[in-house]
Parts: structure tokens; C-alpha cells; sequence
């Protein structure tokens, strides 16, 4: 296996994740970022790599009860009712609002205006999915176990 130097954009990235760039450099840097997609995973790499290497000291004697906890039967299947439980019961309490609002005597404002409510915070939860989905690649985290 051969060694090479790293290239300027190379140490450039490693000063930027690390801190080191003074700010006109880092606003220059920033700029480019902003139009070079290959700069962007070099920082996206390289700040998990530093993620990673947080990793190697020894675990908080808190980890182990949560990796105990991760194995009980209890844990499990109390977390996944939990879930399952509250996901049933957001949808009910939809659609009963959506049921309320199209058989109620409720004049129009009011219902334009619940609808309107719905249909945001829905609109705002595909933002966040979106955006979340979009930046996964980039996320310096994906590889930290708790």
C-alpha cells in the first residue's frame, strides 16, 4: 500500500473540522462548501471520524445497565407496545377529527381552520422527514452506539 500526501483541500478540511481555520479562511472554506459536493462528504467523513475515535474510551458504567436492559424481555416488548399503543391511538384521534369535522355542525371557519392545523403539522413532518433523509450521508453520528 502506498502513501500520499494529502491534497491542499485534504488539510484544508481537517483544519475546518478541527477548528483551526482562522475566519476569513473558514468563511472562503464555508463558501466552497457550499458548491463542491466532494468537499462536503471530506468534512462529512472526517467529522465522523472524529465521532469515532471519541468512541475508543472505555464506557460509563451507565452504558453497561443499558446494554443489560437491551436484552430484557420487559425492555423489549414494553418499548414496542409503547410505540405500537401510541401509534394506534394518534391515528384514532384522527381520524375522529376528521370525522368530527366532516359530520359536525360546526360552521366552515372552524373546519377550514382544524384542517389547515392537520394538514401543517403534517407538512411540517415531511419537512423534517425530508430533510433528515437527505442528510443521513452527511451525518457524523450514524456509527456512535449509545
Amino acid at each position: 500500500m502506498s502513501k500520499r500526501d494529502p491534497t491542499r483541500d485534504e488539510l484544508l478540511a481537517m483544519a475546518y473540522v478541527d477548528g483551526e481555520l482562522d475566519p476569513e479562511a473558514r468563511r472562503e472554506f464555508e463558501a466552497r462548501l457550499a458548491g463542491e459536493d466532494r468537499l462536503v462528504r471530506e468534512v462529512a467523513e472526517l467529522k465522523q471520524l472524529a465521532v469515532l475515535s471519541r468512541q475508543l474510551t472505555p464506557p460509563e458504567p451507565m452504558d453497561h445497565e443499558w446494554k443489560k436492559m437491551e436484552g430484557e424481555l420487559l425492555q423489549g416488548t414494553g418499548s414496542a407496545l409503547g410505540l405500537l399503543a401510541s401509534a394506534v391511538g394518534t391515528i384514532g384521534v384522527i381520524g375522529w377529527l376528521l370525522y368530527q369535522l366532516l359530520t359536525s355542525e360546526l360552521e366552515l371557519f372552524p373546519k377550514v381552520c382544524l384542517a389547515l392545523l392537520c394538514f401543517g403539522l403534517l407538512f411540517v413532518f415531511l419537512l423534517i422527514f425530508r430533510a433528515r433523509v437527505r442528510t443521513l450521508p452527511l451525518d457524523p453520528y450514524t456509527e456512535v452506539e449509545r
